[in-house]
């Protein structure tokens, strides 16, 4: 168990899992995301085999990654390569997977925090209902697309990508104050 860097862990994978940060070189291909899901989903799977008894009985989790892994991976390759096919879908469906996953894992976070008396506890519960809100949103606008694409859609769909930037920036520094806090109660 090492939770200073399952918390580190799982800080950088929801930030690469919440941003994104695409970048258009032409026309010829489709824009990169210089912040790929399948890097923080990598790091979230290792997070997980880092927080010991705090993740015991819910090794599902490490299997959602991988999964997680693999299909960010595809819809990365597929933004690039401009394959539209079934994207929306997999997106959607990924989006549902994350709902849960996060969900769940936020829980493991808040035990952590519960164990070691911080004081985050409850902020991180704030962040687990607010991080639920906002995927349900996504899955909601995805599942909306999917059926018809208008100016409404695409303007909702930027306000939760805001809220989500809003959201992976409180993650980050709520994380690494509660790695710090618990780094000064382990070393004294």
């Amino acid at each position: 168990m090492d939770i200073k860097k399952a918390l580190t862990f799982t800080a950088f994978g929801f930030l690469f899992t919440l941003v994104n940060l695409n970048l258009n070189f032409g026309q010829s291909i489709g824009p990169i995301n210089f912040m790929p899901d399948f890097v923080g989903w990598a790091l979230l799977y290792l997070a997980l085999g880092k927080f010991g008894r705090f993740s015991e009985g819910k090794d599902y989790l490490r299997w959602v990654a991988i999964v997680m892994i693999i299909l960010s991976g595809v819809l990365w390759v597929m933004q690039i390569m401009k394959v539209e096919m079934l994207s929306s879908v997999l997106t959607t469906v990924g989006t549902i997977i994350t709902l849960v996953f996060n969900f769940i894992y936020f829980g493991i976070l808040e035990d952590v925090a519960e164990a070691y008396g911080s004081s985050r506890k409850d902020t991180i519960h704030l962040l687990k209902i607010v991080n639920l809100a906002l995927y349900l949103g996504f899955t909601v606008m995805g599942i909306i697309a999917l059926i018809k694409v208008h100016t409404a859609t695409v303007a909702i769909a930027a306000v939760l990508g805001a809220a989500a930037l809003v959201a992976a920036v409180i993650s980050l520094v709520v994380l690494f104050g509660l790695r710090k806090e618990i780094s000064a109660r382990i070393t004294d």
